[in-house]
């Protein structure tokens, strides 16, 4: 979600940063917002910004004087007809005259026909209500619209609950599912001796190359056969594709690797596709042999925790809030979601290489009512907005 600020002459950036501080920490802790502020001095340079005006989505009214700088961009075509549609939505609070000039943008877009609304109240309450209006224009199903999903190869003999319904999510999220033989990526990787991580690297290269080749946005691979046909491990390329924007899954594990779709489509985090390991009445703790780099502060590369070869990833990532979740059934009809505190990274040989423990207790939840084996965790408190936007999908699923 990206946000635009608009503030006066008089005032600076760094006025806006620190008198709407608490405001601007909601936005990007539960809204995952993007926020660029401008100023009538730089209006005529913002199309060339990192933030561009068609992806604007709310514009917040920060100072009062802030009109003709509104008007200034409504001229521009593309934030006039492209970023926000048939509403445009103001954020005002009502400090620095901010409500004040909020009005006379309203009414100067009603004279223009345009519709257009104001968000005022507590932070709590603008919040809210910005999420809120996230899915009120168009169905949250249309967040997967167009994706292409990679099976390379079949799921995992063992995932016996975590497949999807290939043709149901086409027709209800617009997925379309491309099925990769694994003899292709066996293949590209080649049988010649290598190193363990120059074999790593290959795998790597191999997968990629077909993920570009087939256009694919997600890819989640039988993993187990590449060990046994290759002698390498994909957990290094799955590491890699996941910080580079392609959401990456192990074991075929379709239920998961939505999941982690989800992750990226709404709130832009890369994910940990982990297996709860040791539960306690006070802590959970998860492993994986994978996990993207971009989560940890440090790494070490190891061998696969099963068969002992090849290259697995050991990531210490950083404790303090994250929030653990699940979506699944075969028409993705479930969901988990929860939010904890991580706070130990330790290491065993008894579990895969990646291992986290969190300050919750799990096992009312997964010793009786389980949705499969993976859970995703992801950096930050999400679970209001996850919670918010699965709802409204459940809500709008066709039978």
């Amino acid at each position: 979600m990206n946000i635009l600020i608009l503030r006066s002459s008089f005032q600076t950036d760094d006025f806006v940063r620190t008198e709407y501080a608490e405001l601007l920490g909601l936005l990007k802790d539960k809204c995952n917002a993007e926020i660029k502020i401008i100023g009538d001095e730089n209006v005529e340079t913002f199309q060339e910004t990192s933030l561009q005006l068609q992806s604007v989505n709310f514009v917040m009214i920060a100072t009062g004087g802030t009109e003709n700088l509104f008007k200034k961009l409504f001229a521009m075509e593309t934030f006039r007809e492209t970023s926000l549609q048939k509403t445009i939505t103001l954020i005002a609070d009502g400090r620095n005259n901010s409500l004040a000039a909020s009005l006379e943008i309203l009414s100067y877009l009603s004279e223009n026909g345009k519709e257009g609304r104001i968000l005022h109240g507590t932070n709590d309450e603008i919040v809210n209500e910005i999420v809120e209006t996230r899915y009120g224009t168009s169905l949250p199903t249309d967040l997967f619209n167009g994706t292409r999903i990679g099976v390379f190869g079949q799921p995992s003999d063992w995932l016996i609950a975590s497949g999807v319904d290939y043709e149901y999510i086409r027709e209800h999220y617009g997925i379309e599912t491309v099925f990769i033989d694994l003899q292709r990526l066996v293949d590209e990787i080649g049988s010649s001796e290598k190193t363990d991580m120059l074999a790593a690297d290959k795998t790597y290269t191999a997968i990629k190359k077909i993920c570009q080749e087939e256009r694919l946005d997600a890819m989640t691979i039988r993993c187990f056969d590449i060990v046994k046909a290759c002698n390498t491990t994909s957990c290094l390329a799955l590491a890699k594709l996941n910080d580079e924007g392609i959401v990456a899954g192990c074991e075929g594990d379709m239920q998961t690797l939505m999941t982690m779709l989800l992750a990226k489509k709404l709130l832009n985090e890369p994910a940990f596709m982990a297996n709860p390991s040791i539960l306690t009445d006070t802590t959970s703790m998860f492993a994986h042999c994978t996990v993207p780099l971009s989560m940890c502060y440090k790494t070490s590369m190891r061998t696969h925790f099963e068969s002992g070869i090849g290259v697995a990833v050991q990531g210490d990532m950083p404790l303090g809030d994250y929030t653990i979740m699940k979506w699944g059934g075969r028409k993705l009809d479930k969901y988990f979601v929860t939010e904890a505190k991580a706070i130990k990274n330790e290491y065993s040989n008894h579990f895969c290489r990646t291992q986290i423990t969190f300050d919750i207790n799990l096992k009312p939840y997964l010793l009786n009512h389980p949705i499969g084996n993976h859970h995703v965790i992801i950096k930050g408190r999400h679970a209001e907005e996850i919670k918010r936007f699965l709802t409204s999908c459940l809500a709008s699923r066709r039978p």
